[in-house]
C-alpha cells in the first residue's frame, strides 16, 4: 500500500472515529432507558401530560394554556405521539426520543467551545448522567428540556462563531424554545440575551431587527407562565413547602447532570471550574455565558422565595437545562488537564472521567416508586374502565390508572387536583354522562359499608373506583356530586393513606366550588 493510500486511509479512520463513539455513546443510553419503558410504574405526573395530550388539539391547548398555565411543546409533541400509539408508553417515548438527541447536542457544543477530544467526553457524560436515566423515560417535558437547551446554546455559539444574520436569526428562534418547554426556560434565554447585549453595544440596532423581533415573542410565552404561578393557592390543604431549597436543589441538578454527590461532586466542580477559567482566557462570551447559566438561577429563585414571590415546589428536575452547560464546562476542564499528559495517559484520564460520572452516587432519586402506579396494579382496573368510560366523562383526578386506561380515556376529560386549575376547567366542561374518582389503596378497603351507603364503587387489589352517574348539566354539578360522593365515602374508608386522599380530593373539590359560586 503506498503512503498516499495509508493517509487516505488513516484520514477515513480518524472522521469516522466520532460517529463511532456518539454511535456507541447513544446506543449505550438507549440499551439503559429501553426496558424502563415499560417497566417502570406509572406516576401522576405522566398521568397529567399523558391525559391532557389525549385530548383533541384545541381543548389541549386551551386546558395547558388558559386552565393550567404553562409551555405547551411537550404536551404537543405527546399529542402527535398518542395520535400514533394511544398507549401510557408512547409518552415516555417522546422522552426517550430527545434524552438520545441531547447525547449529540452536548458533544457538538462541546465541541465547539473546547475541541475534539471535550466533545466526545460531553458525549459520554451525557450517555451516563442520571438526569437522563432517569427522565429519559419519564413521561414529562424533563428530557426535551435538556434538549432544547442544549439545541439553544449550541446555535448561539455557532452565531458566536460566525455572526451572520441567518445564525443570530437560528440563535434568536432557538433561544425561546425552553420557554415553550418550562417556564425555567427564562434563566437561559435571560442569560443568552445578557451576552448578546453586551457584545452588541455600541452598535446599530437596525440590524438587530430580525432578532429583536423574533425576541419579542417572549412576552406570551411569559403571560403563560404567569398563568401558570398563579394556580398554585395556599388553600385545600395542600402544602407547597415540599420543595428543596435553591442551593441544595442546584447542587442536586448538577450533580444529576455529572458528578454524583460527595467527593465525586467535588471533583467534578473543579473540573468544571477549570473549564471556565479556561473558556474565559479562549471565548470569555461563552464563559459569561455559562457562568450565568448555572450561578444565576439559584440566586434568582433564593431571593423570589425568600420574598414570599414564588410557591412552586423547586426540585433538582426543574433545572436540568443546566444539563448541557454543566457537561461542557467539566468536559472543558478534564480536557484541558488531560492536555498536560501524555496521549495515552490523557485518553485514559478522560475514560475515568466518564466512569466516575457512571459510578458516582446517586443525586436525583427515581420518583417513579409507588407500587400502585406498577402494571400489574393498574392493569385490572384499567381494563374495566375502557368498559365503562364513555365519551364526556369526567376522570378525577389525573391518575396512573387512568393513564393505563387508553385509549379509551381519550374519549373523558382529566380534572386537576389543583383548586384553581379544577376550577378553571370545571367552568368549561358542558353535559357529562359520569364522573370517575380515582383512590390508590394501601390495604384493605371496607366494601361492605360503602355499599350499605349506596356508594357506587369498584374496588380492586390497589385502587378504588368510585362512581357518579349523571348525566350532570355542566362541570359544577359533576363537581358538587363528586364533592358529596368523596364526603359520604370518606369515614367509611379508614386505610390511612386512601382516606387522607380522599379527604384531599373533596377539600380540592370544594375549594374550586366556592371558585365557582357554588356551595360544598
Amino acid at each position: 500500500m503506498s503512503t498516499a493510500a495509508i493517509e487516505r486511509h488513516a484520514l477515513r479512520t480518524l472522521s469516522l472515529a466520532p460517529a463511532l463513539a456518539l454511535a456507541g455513546a447513544t446506543a449505550f443510553l438507549l440499551a439503559r432507558l429501553w426496558p424502563d419503558v415499560s417497566g417502570k410504574p406509572f406516576h401522576e405526573d405522566e398521568a397529567v401530560a399523558g391525559l391532557i395530550s389525549a385530548r383533541p388539539l384545541g381543548d389541549l391547548l386551551h386546558t395547558v394554556v388558559l386552565d393550567r398555565g404553562g409551555a405547551p411543546l411537550h404536551f404537543l409533541l405527546a399529542h402527535t405521539a398518542l395520535a400514533v400509539d394511544p398507549t401510557a408508553e408512547a409518552v415516555r417515548w417522546v422522552s426517550v426520543l430527545f434524552a438520545l438527541a441531547t447525547v449529540p447536542l452536548c458533544y457538538d457544543l462541546t465541541w465547539r467551545i473546547a475541541g475534539r477530544s471535550a466533545g466526545l467526553l460531553a458525549a459520554g457524560l451525557a450517555a451516563t448522567s442520571q438526569f437522563l436515566l432517569i427522565y429519559g423515560t419519564f413521561g414529562r417535558m424533563y428530557s426535551l428540556f435538556a434538549f432544547a437547551s442544549a439545541l439553544g446554546v449550541d446555535l448561539f455559539v455557532r452565531a458566536l462563531a460566525r455572526p451572520t444574520r441567518r445564525t443570530a436569526v437560528s440563535a434568536a428562534a432557538s433561544a425561546l424554545l425552553p420557554l415553550t418547554v418550562h417556564p425555567f426556560g427564562a434563566f437561559l434565554f435571560a442569560a443568552e440575551a445578557a451576552v448578546a447585549l453586551w457584545l452588541w453595544r455600541g452598535r446599530s440596532p437596525r440590524t438587530a431587527a430580525p432578532v429583536l423581533g423574533i425576541a419579542l415573542l417572549v412576552v406570551p410565552l411569559l403571560l403563560g407562565d404567569l398563568r401558570l404561578s398563579d394556580r398554585y393557592v395556599p388553600e385545600a390543604g395542600q402544602s407547597l413547602d415540599g420543595g428543596t431549597s435553591a442551593g441544595a436543589a442546584t447542587l442536586h441538578a448538577l450533580g444529576g447532570a455529572a458528578g454524583g454527590r460527595g467527593v465525586a461532586l467535588a471533583a467534578f466542580v473543579l473540573l468544571a471550574a477549570v473549564g471556565v477559567f479556561t473558556l474565559a482566557r479562549r471565548n470569555p462570551a461563552i464563559a459569561a455565558l455559562a457562568s450565568l447559566t448555572i450561578a444565576a438561577p439559584p440566586v434568582a429563585l433564593a431571593v423570589a422565595s425568600a420574598s414570599g414571590l414564588t410557591t412552586d415546589r423547586l426540585g433538582p428536575r426543574h433545572l436540568i437545562f443546566m444539563l448541557p452547560l454543566w457537561i461542557a464546562l467539566v468536559a472543558a476542564g478534564a480536557s484541558r488537564l488531560g492536555a498536560l499528559l501524555p496521549r495515552a495517559a490523557g485518553a485514559a484520564a478522560l475514560a475515568a472521567v466518564v466512569g466516575a460520572a457512571a459510578l458516582a452516587p446517586a443525586s436525583v432519586s427515581e420518583p417513579r416508586v409507588i407500587p400502585t402506579g406498577a402494571k400489574r396494579a393498574v392493569r385490572a382496573p384499567a381494563e374495566w374502565l375502557r368498559t365503562q368510560i364513555t365519551p364526556g366523562a369526567v376522570l378525577y383526578p389525573y391518575s396512573p390508572v387512568f393513564l393505563a386506561a387508553l385509549p379509551a380515556a381519550k374519549e373523558a376529560r382529566g380534572y386537576s387536583r389543583e383548586p384553581v386549575a379544577l376550577a378553571r376547567i370545571a367552568a368549561r366542561t358542558h353535559t357529562t354522562p359520569a364522573i370517575f374518582i380515582s383512590i390508590p389503596l394501601h390495604g384493605a378497603v371496607a366494601t361492605d359499608a360503602l355499599r350499605r351507603a349506596d356508594v357506587r364503587f369498584r374496588a380492586f387489589t390497589s385502587w378504588l373506583i368510585l362512581e357518579a352517574r349523571g348525566p350532570f348539566v355542566d362541570g359544577t354539578a359533576a363537581l358538587e356530586s363528586a364533592a358529596k360522593l368523596l364526603r359520604a365515602s370518606a369515614p367509611l374508608v379508614t386505610e390511612p393513606d386512601a382516606h387522607a386522599y380522599i379527604e384531599q380530593l373533596s377539600a380540592a373539590a370544594c375549594a374550586a366550588l366556592v371558585r365557582l359560586d357554588s356551595a360544598c
